[in-house]
């Protein structure tokens, strides 16, 4: 039977450290981000290293280089502990590979991965994306502002402390996601080295109006972990999404922005961009 336990920085190791995958779950800094509001708990063997989410009682995909024998080590421990056998967040490649072993599947469009490339998000070419370029000319145009990285941490307590304020007041309501969101940027600031983060920061007037945290992993694939902004001033956002990718992730060729969790109006600001692909991800289960 399989045995697991919550992750620590020591289990870095077992995750891998390049664009394996895609999607943003298989990476180190999702393990510590995340595991205290998702009860998210691993196990290494030899044949793979096991993920699971006491939020809903699932697996995510084992990451291993075998995956009919790390599936067959799951169902044997899930038929001796007891532990239904369900995984969530499957990439589009391995959950095909799991239907032809006679897996059921099912696409969970609400947590698929929006992807870009970064030289279009830096240059925001053609009429698709006017919208967007026109954003970021009044902007210029109406605010004097200044850029800096997240390079001290005063400067991420400062960014803490505005979301915990002003983007949280702009919410009207304190739910549980936003805690739990709130938990994880506390970690990524606090662990910003060992995990590590890059980051800028935009000041309007030397106040401070947004904020993004993210990670390259590799020449393929970046991670915008987190981005905040003060809507108050038109554009903030459109401004710190092109700054932050021609200034950190300009040698990366695709930017990972995360899922839309089925939210409308994230959904709406996600496809604005024009997404270059969509990481698809599944939901397997036992027929």
């Amino acid at each position: 039977m399989l045995h697991f336990y919550t992750p620590s920085f020591a289990d870095k190791p077992l995750f891998p450290s390049y664009s394996k995958y895609f999607a943003y779950e298989y990476f180190f800094s999702y393990s510590v981000l995340w595991k205290e509001a998702i009860g998210l708990t691993i196990c290494k063997t030899d044949t793979a290293l096991y993920m699971h989410l006491d939020v809903d009682d699932c697996f995510l995909l084992p990451i291993t280089d075998d995956l009919p024998k790390a599936i067959a080590e799951l169902e044997a421990h899930c038929s001796e502990s007891g532990q239904r056998f369900h995984l969530e967040c499957v990439p589009s490649e391995q959950a095909l590979e799991l239907e032809k072993m006679g897996y059921t599947i099912e696409h969970v469009r609400a947590l698929d991965d929006y992807l870009y490339e970064s030289e279009k998000l830096i240059h925001l070419r053609g009429r698709k994306l006017q919208a967007k370029r026109n954003h970021i000319s009044q902007f210029e145009r109406n605010y004097t502002y200044s850029v800096r990285s997240l390079s001290t941490k005063e400067m991420r307590d400062e960014c803490y402390t505005m979301a915990s304020t002003t983007w949280v007041d702009t919410k009207n309501c304190n739910t549980k996601e936003i805690q739990d969101e709130l938990r994880a940027m506390r970690l990524a600031f606090d662990n910003w080295d060992a995990l590590g983060l890059v980051g800028m920061l935009v000041c309007v007037d030397h106040h401070l109006t947004a904020f993004t945290v993210g990670e390259i992993i590799d020449d393929q694939l970046a991670i915008v972990h987190f981005e905040k902004g003060d809507t108050s001033y038109i554009g903030i956002y459109s401004v710190i999404n092109q700054l932050f990718c021609s200034q950190y992730l300009s040698d990366v060729k695709y930017v990972n922005r995360q899922e839309d969790a089925g939210v409308e109006g994230l959904r709406k600001a996600k496809l604005s961009y024009k997404p270059d692909l969509m990481v698809e991800k599944y939901r397997v289960t036992r027929q």
